[in-house]
């Protein structure tokens, strides 16, 4: 086809698993234990990739690479194979992230930086046990800029459980820091144009076998309530221009919602949407909300007995008879 495809290049998948116990990840729980591929065995199968595919670009991939023990060797290996190759580490957890790897990824073709920072204060970072501080991004960032990148993107989610709006403004201050930081730093001679921050913020949605599967979720209403405090409080940055900002559509977020905790009453709702023309609903243009409210309301089903109430702990979940490895009391008490 004479169409590029998303993800459009060869991936790597270097080991499973996770060391991390950030509360909102299900992958991290339900793909225990850690699991690391030999640096050789990586490097036999992106050869055969490499032959197979004809790629310009290879993705290393893992719930966190930079975790993986043997990534600058890797690299350097690598880039000393297929020297045009470059090479995208997707999610990099900024705390890992050095100017070592900096330089083995400017070896190759650059691409884009992505920081998954998940909340905008120390406070809210501590609640979802994602282990960084500010101090960890900011220098991050800078080593990316030093590298000679000017481009970062920065994850976070809104909706999270015992958020506050300034857990919320944080996210366009934090934006600001590395904004100012870029400025700051590399001298006008040295920068690759202007500094570029994308700042895209997904609504957080309870997975099973989590410790937030015990938690609430919001109105599209409120959700697009926290996604206006982000962006104008971007509109108020010094830096604003440099800053883009893009944010999830809020009703579909309710809908994952449901599917992600539903249980086999949601059946007769999918059936009914479906009847009614729910097919691409993943398209923009074929997505009709009002479609699906009234496919609820036809089944006898309550939408927000799934997602508007904080469940109880003595609540068995529909969930609950498969064995993760990982029990239920021991999320329990995280989520506690």
């Amino acid at each position: 086809p004479y169409l590029q495809t998303v993800h459009d290049r060869a991936v790597m998948e270097i080991f499973r698993g996770c060391i991390h116990g950030c509360r909102f990840c299900q992958a991290g729980q339900v793909y225990k234990p850690v699991r690391y591929r030999s640096k050789e065995t990586v490097m036999a199968m992106c050869e055969e990739l490499m032959k197979n595919t004809g790629y310009d670009e290879i993705s290393f991939t893992s719930l966190s690479t930079d975790d993986y023990p043997w990534l600058e060797e890797l690299m350097t290996e690598f880039h000393e194979k297929f020297p045009n190759i470059a090479i995208s580490l997707p999610s990099l957890r900024v705390d890992a992230f050095s100017l070592g790897l900096m330089e083995k990824l400017a070896e190759g073709k650059k691409s884009g930086l992505t920081f998954a920072a998940e909340a905008g204060t120390q406070r809210l970072r501590d609640v979802i046990n994602k282990g960084l501080t500010e101090e960890v991004i900011l220098n991050g960032a800078n080593q990316a800029f030093h590298g000679g990148w000017n481009k970062v993107k920065l994850y976070f989610m809104l909706g999270l459980p015992l958020e506050e709006e300034e857990d919320r403004k944080e996210i366009a201050h934090l934006a600001e820091k590395i904004a100012v930081n870029y400025y700051d730093e590399i001298p006008k001679e040295q920068r690759v144009g202007k500094c570029q921050i994308t700042v895209s913020t997904s609504f957080f949605v309870p997975k099973p076998f989590t410790p937030f599967q015990w938690a609430r979720m919001y109105t599209p209403g409120d959700y697009l309530g926290f996604a206006k405090t982000v962006n104008h409080e971007i509109k108020e940055m010094k830096n604003q221009k440099s800053i883009r900002y893009n944010w999830h559509q809020a009703d579909e977020t309710l809908l994952e919602g449901v599917f992600a905790r539903g249980d086999r009453r949601i059946a007769a709702v999918i059936k009914e949407a479906y009847k009614n023309g729910a097919l691409f609903d993943a398209w923009t243009e074929y997505w009709n909300y009002e479609r699906w409210l009234n496919a609820f309301a036809a089944a006898g089903v309550d939408m927000d007995f799934y997602t508007l109430r904080e469940r109880g702990a003595d609540e068995i979940f529909p969930w609950d008879f498969i064995n993760i490895g990982v029990t239920k009391k021991f999320l329990r008490k995280e989520w506690e």
